[in-house]
């Protein structure tokens, strides 16, 4: 009897050892000592079903000759930290479905999170990994990078981290800043040239002048040389705003089917003067809309001066919005991200107050509502807006 007990202690210990050593042949691979591991991803892998025209979890009695497998990783959740990825074998990382580098054997490839998050200006990244088929020979962790005292560990950064895109001043900052010099050295020679009517045009309180006796079309004509060259200016603030949501990948009025694919400065300023120049022929467009339409409801007196104060109230926002981005995304422009789908609502606030201000300044002071008038504006500023609102997004 007690050789049996015997027999039954030792066929269970060797039962348990060998659990045991499975158990720690289950354990995957620990990240660098560098890092401090956070979450693992091996539960969250995705494989693309064509049935469903979407992503769906990995399932390993169904999944397992699968080549391709995906994550979805929160980059707002995990600021701060590092993104690891290890494979047995030979295999390639891709990042929202485009190739970004070739994963070598059993080595760990180290991705900033703050990195990805500005590159990308999304919430969630798309991950995928192209080699050996299943699951069991990736690993995908996030890390804390730990901090490391002066005589620290030496971090092999040239072997593991991927620059997927280089950290350097962006092709759009430089771009950002001629803009603004161009801008300002037409602001100068402008004034320079024709001090007085250019300092009555930038003036706030000229816009609310209505004066008939001090009205600015009458020193300044909409086909003047000052009135001209301002006019170029507020295209080129518009232009810029076009080319900024563009390169953040808002594609307002489908600009972007017009606009160079490659994001270097010299496209940049090309894309730049192409649209200033569509911008201000339609400015001048639509002075001869309001003068065709203006002699029609007998207001043919009040269309350069309603033109010119238009002219003012654009540049007034304009200045101040090229100046606030200008600001804010010298270098990133991560605070986009949350605003984009109340983006217009800026343009609208303005192009309606500009409505019902142009009514206020250029209405007659003897009259207390005028048909006409508000006719006119509803035509030359309401329409217009509506159908440029329906086509922007």
């Amino acid at each position: 009897m007690k050789s049996i007990h015997s027999l039954l202690f030792l066929v269970v210990t060797t039962i348990l050892l060998f659990a045991g050593a499975n158990a720690r042949g289950a354990v995957k691979a620990l990240p660098p000592e560098q890092f401090f591991p956070v979450y693992d991803y091996q539960n969250d892998w995705l494989v693309y079903s064509n049935q469903y025209k979407n992503y769906v979890p990995f399932s390993k009695g169904i999944n397992e000759g699968t080549k391709s497998v995906s994550l979805y990783i929160d980059l707002l959740k995990n600021r701060r930290y590092f993104l690891l990825v290890k494979t047995e074998n030979e295999s390639y990382l891709f990042l929202e479905g485009a190739l970004q580098k070739k994963i070598v054997a059993d080595q760990w490839l180290e991705l900033n999170i703050d990195s990805l998050f500005r590159i990308y200006k999304k919430e969630e990244l798309l991950l995928s990994i192209y080699g050996n088929a299943g699951i069991d020979d990736k690993d995908v962790l996030i890390c804390h990078k730990k901090s490391q005292d002066a005589s620290g560990i030496i971090e092999k950064t040239a072997s593991t981290l991927i620059n997927i895109k280089p950290i350097n001043f962006s092709p759009f900052g430089n771009f950002s800043i001629l803009a603004m010099l161009i801008i300002l050295i037409l602001n100068a020679w402008i004034f320079n040239v024709n001090p007085l009517a250019f300092s009555r045009l930038i003036n706030p309180l000229e816009f609310f002048n209505n004066d008939p006796r001090e009205q600015l079309s009458k020193l300044n004509k909409p086909y003047s040389n000052t009135v001209i060259f301002l006019v170029i200016i507020v295209s080129m603030l518009m232009a810029f705003m076009l080319v900024f949501f563009a390169n953040n990948k808002l594609n307002l009025f489908s600009v972007s089917a017009i606009l160079s694919e490659e994001s270097n400065l010299i496209q940049f300023l090309v894309d730049f003067f192409m649209l200033s120049a569509i911008f201000f022929l339609l400015t001048y467009g639509k002075f001869i809309f309001m003068v065709l339409v203006g002699q029609m409801l007998n207001l043919d007196k009040l269309v350069e001066t309603l033109f010119l104060k238009i002219i003012q109230s654009s540049y007034f926002f304009y200045v101040a919005l090229f100046l606030l981005v200008f600001m804010l995304s010298l270098n990133n422009a991560i605070w986009l991200v949350p605003l984009r789908p109340y983006i217009m609502f800026p343009f609208l606030i303005f192009y309606v107050t500009r409505f019902f201000t142009l009514y206020v300044v250029t209405k007659p002071p003897a009259s207390f509502i005028n048909l006409y008038l508000f006719s006119y504006l509803c035509v030359i500023e309401i329409i217009p807006l509506i159908i440029g609102i329906k086509f922007a997004m």
